[in-house]
């Protein structure tokens, strides 16, 4: 569908909401859609962060779901190599944590999904499926978040097919990794009498150990549930784990995907090569990374609202990285941030799993 954006300031700092004028009508082609805009999604917020990932020459990952054509390639691969997509298996495991979360849920009477990276919003829609079959009459809202505006909708349409209306769908567009109350800046979005799922599918691989779970537990209440994803390393020998899953990164719809934001700021096809490594965690964890690294095999300069970036041949850029987790490893993290895990599930061979927990009291 299309969705049209009327921006103006409001006290909370968010942006977005249609004018009087223009409410939706039975016509979905001249229906107006109401976007909330963090101001960590603001123009001149989103060129200072990307004048800082060409500084440092460490792409922030948001700028690989930025414009509709990256959101586009990000969903074709994510058709093509995502285990939720491509495994049989990893669609059950979703469903045995969504039917699980919805049984913790049998005396809540209004219940708010907060999707969290929503992403295509395809496990969402599986979830909010889950909680009408198995909850009927509860009334349900749905928040997706990401940086995307594009994905937002996609989602939201996804939602709006399992029978949502568009009053209980509030996309929201914020950087989370450049917000660090996650909760504050979700505040006008929710609702204090719903008993709140907090999703977090396919985010945990690209933020440090010490950030995510750190802000996950700061958002959720004693009350809430907390569903997210990891994508994990198969196999009792982890370094060999991972080692064994490059293959989903290193292929042509990945380079493809992630060489778009360069290609946007100026870089031609010839200006460098990619490659993808397994790197350690900086921070010590004992974590394993995959990075996708760019290689300049000539001078190149990108460009920014008129300043320039000059990279010399054979300077490297780190485009990307994904972190692989285990179970054990997991746990031990979520302990640490006061979350207790009550269900896990992982599809056959390993590479994914879903977790179901809650905060301590």
């Amino acid at each position: 569908m299309e969705g049209s954006l009327t921006l103006r300031k409001a006290p909370d700092q968010w942006l977005g909401d249609c004018p009087p004028s223009s409410a939706p009508t039975t016509d979905p082609a001249n229906a107006w859609v109401s976007v909330g805009i963090h101001p960590s999604q603001f123009p001149g917020a989103i060129a200072a962060s990307l004048r800082e990932s060409l500084r440092t020459r460490e792409m922030n990952h948001k700028f690989h779901y930025d414009t509709p054509r990256q959101a586009l390639r990000w969903l074709r691969l994510h058709e093509a190599f995502s285990p939720a997509r491509t495994d049989p298996n990893c669609h059950q495991i979703y469903h045995q944590a969504f039917a699980a979360a919805a049984a913790r849920l049998r005396e809540a009477t209004e219940i708010q999904v907060i999707s969290l990276g929503c992403g295509g919003g395809q496990k969402d829609a599986q979830l909010l499926e889950v909680l009408r079959q198995d909850l009927p009459g509860r009334r349900l809202h749905y928040v997706p978040a990401d940086v995307s505006p594009s994905l937002t909708l996609v989602s939201r349409d996804a939602a709006m097919a399992t029978g949502l209306t568009a009053e209980d769908c509030v996309p929201l567009v914020l950087d989370l990794g450049a917000t660090a109350d996650w909760r504050a800046a979700l505040e006008p979005a929710l609702r204090p009498s719903a008993q709140r799922v907090i999703c977090f599918f396919g985010m945990l691989p690209n933020f440090a150990p010490s950030t995510a779970l750190t802000r996950l537990a700061a958002l959720v209440r004693p009350d809430d549930l907390l569903l997210f994803s990891a994508n994990l390393a198969p196999g009792a020998d982890y370094a060999a784990g991972v080692e064994r899953i490059r293959p989903l990164y290193d292929n042509a719809l990945t380079r493809e995907w992630l060489w778009t934001v360069l290609q946007d700021l100026g870089a031609e096809a010839g200006d460098g090569g990619m490659t993808f490594r397994v790197a350690p965690c900086p921070e010590g964890s004992g974590l394993l990374r995959i990075e996708a690294v760019v290689t300049f095999a000539r001078p190149c300069r990108l460009q920014v609202e008129g300043e320039f970036f000059d990279y010399a041949t054979g300077t490297e850029f780190r485009l990307f990285y994904s972190y692989r987790h285990t179970p054990e490893r997991l746990r031990i993290l979520c302990d640490a941030n006061g979350l207790t895990l009550t269900g896990q599930w992982e599809n056959g061979s390993g590479e994914e799993g879903v977790f179901l927990g809650s905060r301590r009291p």
